[in-house]
C-alpha cells in the first residue's frame, strides 16, 4: 500500500495568542483508509458525597433539619486517606471523620461508582487494584497536591480489572518496579501525573502489557538512567498517549539505549506530547505495532534517533518537531512498510557537535529511509534544515547521504519538502489528508488561515501548519510605561503591538488597582491615589477575538524633588534622552533629558527617576534609565560631601562616577572628584538677575572674563546662572557664559567674577528672599552682601553690610 499525503512543521507560537485550549478534535478518528479507529474514552462520573446524602433523605421523606452528623459519614461513594488525620484508621469505614491511614485498605474496599480520595501524607506503598469499575461508573483515585507515593517500590498497580480513572498520581522515589504498571487492563484513563523515578533505577516508569481500550493523558515520567519512559508491549492495543511527557536527564550515549516512548503493539496512538533525552530513540515504533499514528509531538535532544520505525506497517509520523537529536531526527527501517512522514519540521539531527553525542559515531540525517522501506514510504510536505550542511546531508537514502534535490531524484519522494530554519514556511502549507493529520495542533488549538500568505498546502484544510503547533495569526501585546512621579500617573503606550490576522481594534488596560480602560487607541494614562508598586497589562484583540497581552510592575513613589546633576570632573550636566540609553555627563546647560526625580524608596533610600524616559536609573554594565519598578537594584544612597556636593551609590556596592567616555557607571569603591556632582534644583536652573540699582540684567561680560556687572537690556546666554544646591542653606552661582562658578574674588575685596572649576569658600553664596519679593546675595566669606555698586555703573562686589536698593535683585526665569 502506497500512502499519499503532506506533513507540516512546528511554527513558534506567539504568547497571548488566544489559543483555545481542550482536547484535540479528530485525535481519536481514523486517519484514512487502511487506519484503525479507536473507541472513544469511557466517562468519568464524579459525585457529591453532600449532594448523593440529601438526596437520600430527601427521597426518605427526612427532614434537612435532621443532619446532626456531615454527610460524608452515611456516603459510601467515596473513601478518604488521610494519613496525618490523628483519627485515621485502616480498619475503619474510610469516611471523612475517620478516614484510612494507608491507601491500599481503602483501594482493596473501592467498587465500581466509588471513588478513593487521597490526601495529607507520604505514602510508602505499591497499591494494587483487586476490582474493576464499569463504563457508566468507573472506579476513581484522586490524588491531591499534598498526597504523594513514595519510596522504592511505591507505584500503582492494576492487573486484569478495567474501567478505572486515575487523577493526579503522583509519585517519586521509585527503583524496584514501574511507578506505573497496567497489565491485561483495559477502559484505564490515567489523567495527570508526575512519575519520578529514583536515581538508581533503569524503569521503564510506566509499563503497559495487554492493555487496551485505555488512555494516559498529561503524565510526566522523569529518571535519571531509564531504560524505558513509557513502554506499550505486543500486546498492548487501542491505546491513546496524549499530552504526556518523558523525560530522561541523561542525554549521554551510554550501553542502556533508553527510550521515551516504545510502541510494539498495533493500533496506539501517541499525540501532542514531549519526549526529552534518552540514549537510544526518543519514540520507537517496533515490528508489531501496525497502524501506529505518531502525531503533534516535540521530540528534543538526545544521543538517540528522534522517531525510528524499526519495522512497522502502515505508521503515520504527522506533524512532529524533531530537533537536536544525534542520529537521524526521523528513520524508517528495512521491513517497515507504507510508512507516512508528513508534516513535520526537523532541525539539526544527525549532528555530532553536541556535548550528549558519541563523536565517533556516524552522523545522522533529518530524514533517513532503509532497506525495502524505501519501496513504500511516502516523505512529504516536511520542513527539514541540517544546519551543519543544509545542501549536502539532510537526508539518507539507503545510507546514503544527500540534499533535499538528491533525494527527491533519487526516491521520488519529498516533492513539497522544503530546506528552510524558518517558522513562517511552515505556515499554510501542510497535507491535511496525510494519514494522522489532527484537525487541533498540540496545544488544542485549531488549524487557522493566514490571509497574508497563499494556501500551498493540501487536502480539506489547505491552510493548516506544519510542525507540532499552529501559528494562530494572534496579536502580539507590547507596552511601554512612562513615569510622571509629580503626577502620579502612568502612561501606558501599546502601539507597537503587532497585529495577527486581522487589525487590531480594542485595547483593554489594567492599571492594577481596579481600574480597567477599554477603548480603540493604544495609548492611556491614569492618576493613581496612593503611591505603591502596581502590575499594569494591556490586552490587544481584534475582530477574530484572538487577544494578546503583555504586563509590566511599575513604581509610583513620593517625589521629593527635581535636580540635575552637574559633573565636579568635567562641569558637564548628566542626561539620557530615553529609555535604555546610557546617562552620559556630556550637556552644557541642564536640559529636560537632564532631570532627575528623586523618589522615596524607603528605608532611608532613593530612587532616580529619568523624567525624559519616564524610568528608573539602573546600573546594567553602565547607569540608564531602563526599569518601570523599584527593587534594590534601582536604589541608592544620597550622601552630602564635606565640599557641598553629593554622591550616588548603588545598592551599597559602587558608587556612581563619570568614566573617560563621560558615561556614568557605578563602580568606585570610594568617593574621588569623579563620583561628585552638584545638586541643581530645576527650579532653580537658567536663571537670570534683574539689578533694583538700575533695571539691568547682570552678566558675565566677555564669555566671563570680565566681572559681573548689570548692564543688560536683554537676556542672553552671558546673563543666565544656575543656582547650585550645596546644603546648608547655600549655594553657588554656576554662570552659562563660560561654564565656569562665580567667586568673590580675593575673599570678597576684588569684583564678583566667573573663573572657578569649583566650589571653595570664596563661591559660597546665601540667597536671602527680601519682603518685597525681591533677593539679594551674600557671600560667605565675608559676610557681606552683593551690590551694584554706584547705581549699576561698576561691576557687582560683596561689600554691604546692609540691603538697600542696590543689593536688590530679581529673579527672573
Amino acid at each position: 500500500m502506497h500512502l499519499g499525503g503532506r506533513r507540516r512543521p512546528m511554527v513558534a507560537v506567539k504568547s497571548g495568542s488566544g489559543q483555545r485550549g481542550g482536547i484535540p478534535m479528530g485525535e481519536d478518528q481514523a486517519p484514512g483508509p487502511g487506519w484503525v479507529s479507536f473507541p472513544p474514552r469511557p466517562r468519568t462520573h464524579m459525585r457529591n458525597s453532600s449532594v448523593a446524602g440529601l438526596t437520600a433523605l430527601a427521597l426518605a421523606g427526612g427532614s434537612l433539619l435532621s443532619l446532626a452528623t456531615p454527610a460524608q459519614a452515611a456516603d459510601a461513594t467515596v473513601l478518604y486517606v488521610r494519613q496525618m488525620s490523628t483519627a485515621c484508621s485502616d480498619t475503619g469505614a474510610g469516611t471523612l471523620a475517620q478516614p484510612y491511614c494507608s491507601i491500599a485498605p481503602a483501594v482493596a474496599r473501592v467498587t465500581a461508582g466509588q471513588t478513593v480520595d487521597i490526601a495529607q501524607g507520604t505514602y510508602a506503598e505499591r497499591v494494587t487494584f483487586a476490582n474493576s469499575g464499569t463504563a457508566d461508573q468507573p472506579i476513581t483515585m484522586v490524588m491531591d497536591g499534598t498526597a504523594m507515593l513514595s519510596g522504592p517500590t511505591a507505584g500503582v498497580v492494576v492487573d486484569g480489572q478495567h474501567d478505572i480513572v486515575l487523577q493526579n498520581l503522583r509519585v517519586e522515589k521509585t527503583v524496584e518496579a514501574p511507578a506505573l504498571d497496567l497489565r491485561n487492563a483495559s477502559g484505564i484513563t490515567v489523567d495527570a501525573g508526575s512519575l519520578l523515578m529514583g536515581d538508581a533505577a533503569t524503569g521503564p516508569v510506566v509499563r503497559l502489557t495487554g492493555v487496551t481500550r485505555s488512555t494516559l493523558t498529561k503524565l510526566l515520567a522523569k529518571g535519571a538512567t531509564l531504560n524505558n519512559g513509557v513502554t506499550l508491549d505486543a500486546d498492548t492495543t487501542g491505546v491513546v498517549v496524549r499530552s504526556t511527557t518523558a523525560f530522561s536527564t541523561t542525554k549521554a550515549n551510554l550501553a542502556n539505549q533508553g527510550v521515551g516512548i516504545r510502541i510494539d503493539g498495533p493500533g496506539n496512538t501517541i499525540l501532542n506530547s514531549t519526549v526529552t533525552g534518552f540514549t537510544g530513540a526518543a519514540i520507537a515504533v517496533g515490528p508489531g505495532a501496525a497502524d501506529t499514528v505518531v502525531a503533534n509531538n516535540l521530540i528534543q535532544s538526545g544521543a538517540g534517533a528522534g522517531i525510528h520505525i524499526r519495522g512497522a506497517a502502515r505508521t503515520a509520523i504527522t506533524n512532529n518537531y524533531v530537533r537536536d537529536r544525534c542520529l537521524d531526527g526521523i528513520r524508517v527501517d528495512d521491513a517497515s512498510s507504507d510508512v507516512s512522514v508528513q508534516n513535520n519540521v526537523l532541525n539539526s539531527n544527525g549532528l555530532s557537535g553536541q556535548s550528549y553525542c558519541d563523536q565517533s559515531a556516524e552522523p545522522g540525517a533529518e530524514i533517513g529511509l532503509y532497506g525495502t522501506a524505501t519501496a513504500s514510504t511516502v516523505v512529504d510536505y516536511n520542513n527539514t534544515y541540517h544546519s551543519a550542511s543544509p545542501s549536502a546531508s539532510a537526508y539518507s537514502w539507503d545510507g546514503t547521504r544527500m540534499s533535499l534535490a538528491a533525494f527527491r531524484t533519487a526516491s521520488g519522494q519529498a516533492a513539497h519538502d522544503r530546506d528552510t530554519p524558518y517558522t513562517n514556511d511552515a505556515e499554510d502549507s501542510a497535507n491535511s489528508a496525510a494519514p494522522g493529520f489532527q484537525t487541533t495542533d498540540r496545544l488544542g488549538n485549531a488549524r487557522a488561515d493566514n490571509p497574508g500568505l497563499p494556501n500551498t498546502g493540501a487536502g480539506p484544510i489547505p491552510w493548516a501548519d506544519r510542525g507540532a503547533t499552529e501559528y494562530l495569526g494572534g496579536p502580539l501585546a507590547a507596552m511601554q510605561t512612562k513615569l510622571d512621579l509629580g503626577a502620579r500617573t502612568v502612561t501606558v503606550d501599546a502601539s507597537s503591538s503587532t497585529a495577527g490576522y486581522v487589525p487590531i481594534t480594542s485595547y483593554a488596560f489594567d492599571f492594577g488597582d481596579g481600574t480597567v480602560v477599554t477603548q480603540d487607541k493604544p495609548v492611556a494614562s491614569h492618576v493613581y491615589a496612593t503611591t505603591g508598586t502596581y502590575t499594569v497589562s494591556v490586552t490587544v484583540s481584534g475582530s477574530d477575538n484572538r487577544s494578546g497581552s503583555a504586563a509590566q510592575k511599575i513604581s509610583i513613589l513620593r517625589r521629593t524633588g527635581t535636580i540635575g546633576l552637574l559633573s565636579l570632573a568635567n562641569l558637564r550636566y548628566a542626561a539620557s534622552s530615553s529609555v535604555g540609553q546610557v546617562v552620559a555627563a556630556d550637556k552644557a546647560a541642564l536640559s529636560a533629558d537632564g532631570q532627575f526625580d528623586l523618589a522615596d524608596a524607603g528605608n532611608g533610600k532613593i530612587a532616580v527617576l529619568s523624567r525624559s524616559a519616564g524610568r528608573y536609573l539602573i546600573n546594567s554594565g553602565a547607569i540608564l534609565p531602563n526599569s518601570p519598578a523599584v527593587t534594590d537594584e534601582e536604589m541608592f544612597d544620597l550622601i552630602r560631601n564635606a565640599d557641598g556636593t553629593i554622591s550616588l551609590r548603588w545598592s551599597g556596592r559602587g558608587y556612581v562616577g563619570v568614566n573617560s567616555s563621560a558615561q556614568l557607571t557605578a563602580t568606585a569603591t570610594a568617593i574621588g572628584n569623579q563620583e561628585k556632582f552638584y545638586r541643581v534644583n530645576v527650579a532653580d536652573a537658567d536663571r537670570s538677575f534683574k539689578a533694583g540699582a538700575n533695571g539691568r540684567y547682570v552678566s558675565a561680560d566677555n564669555a566671563g572674563t570680565s566681572p559681573l556687572i548689570a548692564n543688560r537690556t536683554t537676556v542672553g546666554a552671558w546673563e543666565r546662572f544656575d543656582l547650585v544646591d550645596l546644603g546648608n542653606g547655600q549655594l553657588g552661582v554656576f554662570a552659562h557664559a563660560n561654564n565656569r562658578f562665580v567667586c568673590a574674588d580675593n575673599g570678597g575685596v576684588n569684583p564678583l567674577i566667573a573663573n572657578r572649576l569649583s566650589v571653595g569658600a570664596w563661591e559660597k553664596f546665601t540667597l536671602v528672599r527680601n519682603a518685597d519679593g525681591t533677593v539679594s546675595l551674600k557671600a560667605t566669606v565675608n559676610s557681606r552682601y552683593v551690590t551694584a555698586d554706584s547705581g549699576g555703573a561698576k561691576p557687582l562686589i560683596a561689600n554691604r553690610t546692609a540691603i538697600g536698593p542696590w543689593e536688590k535683585f530679581t529673579l527672573g526665569s
